[in-house]
């Protein structure tokens, strides 16, 4: 195991590990659309709702709340069968995440959490918004700071800027250079620490609770997980992704693993053409099957690789060779349509599906619920 960071590395990254499970309220029944007349509905926990007659610009789904941009520029959220206007005026960016929304106008930040609004910065030129906390450069004060459970933190100063470019985040981490001192750091719940007091060479990618990286130099492979640091493999992975505290990687002899728990798990001693990870969802390739890891055990979800298809939480969603929606979900296949299928959208684990021209049909805990407008 590697526990201290004495290599040189190039890449600088900061890992802010901040627990979302404090944060309440999340629910996964939400689902917004537009009909065939434009007019934009939703959709919560089995009742639907017109939100707007006329247009609008765009929309997100987020884990409590919609937020959309209607047609006359105001930011509006949907939340527990109300709509509010939270700001107007343009151009406004917004992120809607499990548990906050993000906002900004020029350079003024806001977030909307849990029911109140708070500006953030007036001075920010670059953030990003993660489900339990965000983070943004004051171009004035030349900080790092974070907003998270109703506080707001400096954590790092002197910044020349603010490169978003270079950030890795999972649910509740991101990764980051200090651009002046290109020291190492390590924010994980509540604690800032210096793993390295320069950084050289890094790859990585971030996820929930995870961050993975390989150190250029030495050819090794490595994971931090809830702060612990694992050793994964002697030589670098042809390729690796990462997910909700978990990831997988293609080894350099070719074969696909993962690394869940603190553990490592060979998956299938052949490469696979292709795989992914998204959230805890492995699926991949294997002799032209389509395969995903469920609770340890591998399932056969295709004979063939479906398209389109979308991953979200504990849900892959399909249509396949006729047309027809299909889902794979909590270790079980889910047969949704034997019609046609126009589209389909995933919410989390909340299934949105567009049968023939204009019939909008949802799959919520177990249970399809029609568009009154059918």
């Amino acid at each position: 195991m590697k526990t201290h960071f004495t290599k040189a590395i190039r890449i600088t990254v900061l890992v802010i590990a901040l627990h979302a499970s404090t944060v309440a309220g999340f629910c996964q029944h939400l689902a917004a659309f537009n009909d065939h007349l434009n007019h934009f509905w939703a959709f919560e926990a089995g009742m639907f709702q017109q939100l707007e007659h006329i247009e609008i610009q765009e929309y997100q789904v987020g884990g409590i709340l919609v937020a959309y941009i209607d047609n006359r520029n105001n930011l509006k959220i949907y939340r527990n069968g109300n709509v509010e206007t939270l700001m107007n005026g343009a151009p406004i960016r917004f992120t809607a995440t499990d548990y906050l929304l993000g906002y900004s106008l020029y350079q003024q930040l806001n977030v909307y959490d849990n029911g109140k609004t708070k500006l953030l910065s007036t001075d920010c030129d670059g953030y990003i918004v993660r489900d339990s906390l965000i983070a943004w450069h004051n171009q004035v004060k030349k900080t790092l700071q974070v907003y998270y459970n109703g506080r707001i933190i400096t954590l790092i100063d002197g910044l020349l800027y603010f490169p978003v470019e270079n950030f890795k985040a999972g649910d509740n981490n991101i990764a980051f250079i200090h651009s002046s001192t290109r020291q190492f750091y390590l924010y994980y719940l509540g604690r800032l620490q210096v793993l390295d007091d320069y950084a050289e060479e890094l790859v990585y990618e971030a996820g929930r609770d995870i961050v993975a990286y390989m150190d250029v130099p030495d050819q090794a492979f490595y994971a931090n997980f809830r702060g612990e640091n694992f050793a994964l493999e002697t030589f670098r992975p042809k390729s690796f992704e990462v997910g909700d505290e978990m990831l997988a990687y293609v080894d350099n002899l070719g074969k696909l693993k993962m690394f869940e728990k603190g553990e490592v798990q060979t998956i299938s001693s052949y490469e696979p053409q292709y795989y992914s990870v998204e959230d805890k969802i492995l699926i991949f390739e294997e002799q032209g099957f389509l395969k995903t890891v469920c609770n340890g055990k591998i399932y056969i979800v295709e004979r063939y690789i479906p398209q389109p298809m979308k991953i979200d939480i504990t849900t892959i969603v399909y249509l396949d060779q006729s047309g027809f929606a299909k889902a794979f979900q909590r270790c079980e296949p889910i047969t949704l349509s034997y019609e046609k299928v126009k589209e389909i959208s995933l919410y989390r684990d909340l299934i949105l599906y567009i049968e023939g021209a204009n019939k909008t049909r949802i799959f919520f805990n177990g249970t399809v619920y029609d568009y009154p407008g059918i």
